[in-house]
């Protein structure tokens, strides 16, 4: 097995490519070498910068979070009578959404991905954002005692905003587990 000082550190995402490797095997750029090398200093200062962006995990991050929000927003309330998907409990439950879909993106990706998951994040919030206002009664008449209240659009949009940043968080969070478990593979 390779040790980590053999593998060619891609130029453009970052990603640990084995030794001899012609292309990254995450993103195809070509690995050449560099004609100066980093010094430890400007190698503390790069481990943990995206160098490009890869448009396939913004996607990927997209299609998470609408089935992580489709379990949140479809599934709990068939399940549970009293879930209020605009209540506290939803909130606290998507800001645990937006984190764990961080988390997986960041862990499935190869090289530095953090910016995918919070812009796939921001994507998702249009289609979470209609399907809350469409499936809410807008009429208080409407509603029944003990039913929970309508967000503003401002605070659907300071939320979503919020969701990208917590889907930030997670996926440097999932990055550093896939530093963690590839360090064991390559042992």
């Amino acid at each position: 097995m390779a040790s980590t000082k053999d593998q060619v550190v891609c130029h453009v995402c970052g990603f640990k490519n084995a030794p001899g490797a012609d292309r990254c095997v995450s993103c195809g750029a070509k690995l050449e070498e560099l004609s100066a090398d980093y010094s430890a200093e400007e190698e503390a200062r790069r481990r943990n910068q995206q160098d490009g962006f890869a448009i396939k995990w913004a996607v990927v991050s997209f299609v998470v979070y609408l089935a992580l929000q489709a379990i949140v927003l479809v599934a709990l309330p068939l399940a549970i009578d009293a879930y209020d998907p605009q209540g506290f409990s939803a909130l606290m439950i998507s800001v645990a959404v937006w984190f764990v879909g961080g988390i997986l993106v960041g862990w499935m990706s190869p090289g530095k991905t953090f910016l995918e998951p919070a812009i796939g994040a921001l994507v998702a919030v249009g289609p979470t954002i209609w399907w809350v206002i469409s499936t809410t009664p807008s009429v208080p008449d409407e509603m029944e005692l003990g039913d929970g209240f309508q967000l503003t659009m401002p605070a659907y949009i300071i939320g979503g905003l919020l969701g990208g940043m917590i889907s930030l968080f997670g996926a440097f969070i999932g990055e550093k587990i896939q530093e963690m478990t590839q360090g064991k593979k390559t042992r």
